[in-house]
C-alpha cells in the first residue's frame, strides 16, 4: 500500500507538467485565431516584425518599447499622438514579443539595434525618425543612433535603463544588481505556462486582468494577457534578459552623440525610492551625450510613464515632433 502510495505521489508531478504541456498548446492555437495582428507585420529579411502603425505625416516617430513589453502598451500614447499630429507614429514589437516571429540567439543590444535598422529600411523611411526608447528600450534607441545618426532626428529617452546601471544601484541597495536579472530570467524560463493559462480562465489571479487592463487600452486586454502566456514570449523574456546581461559593453560607442536634439524623460520615484538619487544621477549623465539635450521630470509617474500619463507622454513626443520640423523648414535648402 505505502509503495503504490509513494508511486503515485511521484507521478503527480509528471500528470501535472503533461496535463499543463498539453493544454498550453490547445490555448495557444485557438488564441493563434482569436487573436490575429492588429498591425503590419514587416519582413526584416526572412523574420517579420509586427509595427502598429498611425498617421500619415512626417517625421515618423518609432518606439522601442522596455525589456520585454509588447507594442500594445504604447497605443494609449500613440491614440494621444493621433489626436495632437498627423505625424507617423510607429510602435514596435521586437522579435518574440507580441506578435512579432522569434529572432536568433543571441539576442544582444547590438543585434536588437541590427533589427531596428532591417525594420526601418524594409519601412522605406528615408527622412530621419524621432527614436523613443523606453527603459531597456533607450539602450537600442542610443545604440541604433550612434551607428545611424543620419537616420534619427531627434532621440526620446523615456526613463530610460543606463549601461551601468546595475552596478551603481547595488551600491545604495545590495538587492539591485545582475544577480536579479539572472532570477528573473531564471524564473520565466521556469513558468508553467499552461497552469498560468488555466487558472486565468477560470477566473484565478484576477491581479493579472487588473494589470493588463493599466497596461494597454479595453479592446486589446484579452489578446494582451494571451500573448504574454506563450512560449514565444517566455522565451523571448530570457533572450532580452540574457542579452541585457551580456551585451552592456557594446553602449561605450554610444555615449558621444554630438548635437543631436535628445529629450530625457524621467519618471518619479515610486516603488524605488532607495536608490531612486542614483537613478536621477544616471538620467542626468545623458544630458552630457549631446550638446542639445533637456531633461524632463515627471514626479508623478513610476516606471512606465506611458500607463501613468499616457497624454503628457504624448505631448512631449510631439514636442520632439515639432522641433524636428520647425529644424527642417530653417534648413536653407528647404526654404521658399
Amino acid at each position: 500500500m505505502r509503495r503504490r502510495l509513494a508511486a503515485g505521489l511521484l507521478t503527480l508531478p509528471l500528470v501535472a507538467g503533461v496535463t499543463s504541456a498539453v493544454y498550453q498548446q490547445l490555448a495557444e492555437r485557438r488564441d493563434s485565431r482569436r487573436f490575429p495582428p492588429p498591425g503590419e507585420l514587416v519582413d526584416i529579411g526572412g523574420r517579420r516584425l509586427h509595427i502598429i502603425r498611425s498617421g500619415t505625416g512626417s517625421p515618423t516617430v518609432v518606439v522601442m518599447p522596455a525589456l520585454s513589453t509588447p507594442a500594445a502598451e504604447w497605443v494609449r500614447v500613440q491614440r494621444a499622438l493621433s489626436r495632437q499630429t498627423d505625424a507617423t507614429v510607429v510602435l514596435v514589437d521586437r522579435a518574440g514579443i507580441g506578435w512579432s516571429d522569434p529572432g536568433p540567439w543571441p539576442r544582444s543590444l547590438s543585434a536588437m539595434a541590427d533589427e531596428l535598422d532591417a525594420l526601418i529600411t524594409a519601412l522605406d523611411l528615408d527622412d530621419p525618425v524621432v527614436l523613443v526608447g523606453h527603459s531597456v528600450g533607450g539602450l537600442i534607441a542610443r545604440l541604433f543612433t550612434a551607428r545611424h545618426p543620419e537616420r534619427v532626428a531627434h532621440l526620446v529617452l523615456s526613463d530610460s535603463s543606463h549601461e551601468d546601471q546595475n552596478r551603481r544601484l547595488r551600491e545604495a541597495d545590495p538587492s539591485v544588481g545582475d544577480h536579479e536579472l539572472w532570477a528573473h530570467a531564471a524564473r520565466w524560463r521556469l513558468r508553467a505556462l499552461g497552469w498560468h493559462r488555466l487558472r486565468l480562465a477560470l477566473g484565478g489571479r484576477p491581479e493579472i486582468r487588473q494589470t493588463a487592463r493599466r497596461e494597454v487600452p479595453p479592446d486589446l486586454v484579452d489578446a494582451h494577457l494571451a500573448l504574454s502566456l506563450t512560449g514565444r514570449h517566455r522565451r523571448a523574456v530570457v533572450q532580452e534578459f540574457a542579452g541585457l546581461l551580456l551585451g552592456r559593453k557594446s553602449m561605450a560607442a554610444a555615449r558621444d552623440l554630438g548635437d543631436l536634439p535628445i529629450t530625457v524623460i524621467t519618471a518619479g520615484p515610486h516603488g524605488r525610492e532607495v536608490w531612486y538619487p542614483v537613478w536621477r544621477d544616471l538620467q542626468s549623465e545623458f544630458l552630457t551625450m549631446s550638446h542639445a539635450s533637456r531633461l524632463i521630470d515627471t514626479p508623478h509617474t513610476g516606471h512606465h510613464i506611458n500607463h501613468d500619463d499616457p497624454t503628457l507622454h504624448a505631448q512631449l513626443i510631439r514636442e520632439a515632433i515639432d522641433e524636428t520640423r520647425r529644424r527642417r523648414t530653417d534648413r536653407p535648402g528647404d526654404k521658399g
